[in-house]
């Protein structure tokens, strides 16, 4: 009998971008959990559901694979708009690991988050910024849902101390396609642009396609000239997506970039890209480096399968792994403790399509 996970990663909407990369490194995941025995000794089967839907409609499909016995597990990388509407809906029924950085505070039974936390991701980054490039005011332009908002907040509460600013935030609703918006929306920035209190950069908090967007109207009104980027939610897919004319002055924080160089990420890269040609097909382009998303998506798959080594995981088994656990990913090891998930967090600037690392954050040293 197969282990049944209900694999939730989106395939529409402004986050539909990452869907096929989270799938190739899900595959990836289950090859290797299955070459290694499964999960208990079981094989590991993929029941996929769409996390690009609806908030409420992705929880009611995941709630009544659950209520009717087709899944074991509930895994993947996807919003925390949906995770706020999944987890009430299956905690305490099977194990749910949500593998995606998040804004915090998730405590649901049988949930684990396996994702950086804002301290790690945007405060060590922006601190390694202040400090070796002397910028200290950030513009905040976000998406209007949960962990924008909580984010900026809660990084602008712990960096006020230092002399680090954000403000003026700005806040697009989820998905906008209007273009006219994102027009107005750089003209917005754009005015704070001079004067002795013009900002050091942007601080994006945007998903996906939302990112794409700004990024490219960011480069059209020539604003890339005047400040730097950073974000904590950006990868190699969105870089394509923006074009390498719109990456100037873009840097972006995660514990994984493709550029990372340990045997591990070099394994990694290599067995994605093998499943990505596989269940993607590339037309004869070149496969695209694995995405943090994607690698995110990997690591949560494997902590489930870590946790059910010797017996079919259930709540009870992931709510004490999250009390203190510990699991290898492509970019080091990473560390549960009382919920939180503790990762290496590395700095990295955007050079055309691709990342060049240059700091591991969370220790200050070069990368």
């Amino acid at each position: 009998m197969a282990y049944r996970v209900a694999l939730v990663v989106p395939r529409q909407g402004p986050a539909g971008m990452f869907g096929p990369s989270c799938r190739a490194a899900a595959h990836l995941a289950v090859e290797e959990v299955d070459a290694a025995g499964g999960v208990a000794g079981r094989p590991v089967h993929l029941v996929e559901v769409d996390a690009g839907a609806p908030p409420a409609e992705v929880a009611r499909a995941v709630a009544g694979l659950v209520g009717r016995g087709e899944v074991d597990a509930v895994a993947g990388w996807h919003l925390s708009s949906v995770r706020q509407a999944l987890a009430p809906a299956v905690a305490g029924r099977v194990p749910y690991v949500y593998a995606t950085a998040y804004e915090g505070g998730e405590a649901g039974d049988g949930v684990v988050c396996t994702g950086e936390l804002p301290g790690e991701q945007v405060v060590s980054a922006l601190r390694f910024l202040r400090r070796e490039f002397g910028w200290r005011r950030w513009l905040v332009v976000g998406d209007d849902y949960v962990w924008p908002r909580a984010t900026a907040r809660d990084a602008a509460a712990v960096l006020a101390a230092e002399g680090v600013v954000l403000h003026e935030p700005v806040w697009v609703p989820l998905g906008c396609t209007d273009d006219d918006v994102w027009t107005r929306v750089v003209a917005a920035v754009g005015r704070h642009a001079s004067g002795p209190t013009a900002p050091d950069g942007v601080l994006m908090l945007l998903v996906g396609a939302d990112g794409v967007r700004f990024n490219r109207a960011f480069h059209a009104a020539g604003l890339d000239a005047e400040l730097v980027r950073f974000s904590p939610f950006m990868d190699e897919t969105m870089l394509l997506g923006a074009g390498p004319e719109s990456t100037r002055g873009l840097f972006a924080s995660a514990g994984w970039f493709a550029g990372l160089t340990s045997a591990a990420a070099l394994e990694f890269s290599a067995g994605f890209g093998r499943h990505y040609e596989r269940l993607v097909g590339v037309g004869g382009l070149a496969t695209p480096s694995p995405g943090t998303m994607a690698e995110s998506t990997y690591l949560g798959l494997r902590l489930l399968a870590d946790v059910g080594h010797r017996a079919v995981p259930g709540p009870r088994d992931v709510d004490a792994a999250r009390s203190a656990w510990a699991w290898d990913t492509p970019h080091g090891t990473v560390r549960l403790d009382a919920g939180r998930a503790h990762h290496r967090v590395h700095l990295a600037v955007a050079t055309g399509a691709e990342f060049e690392v240059l700091a591991d954050v969370t220790t200050g040293e070069g990368g």
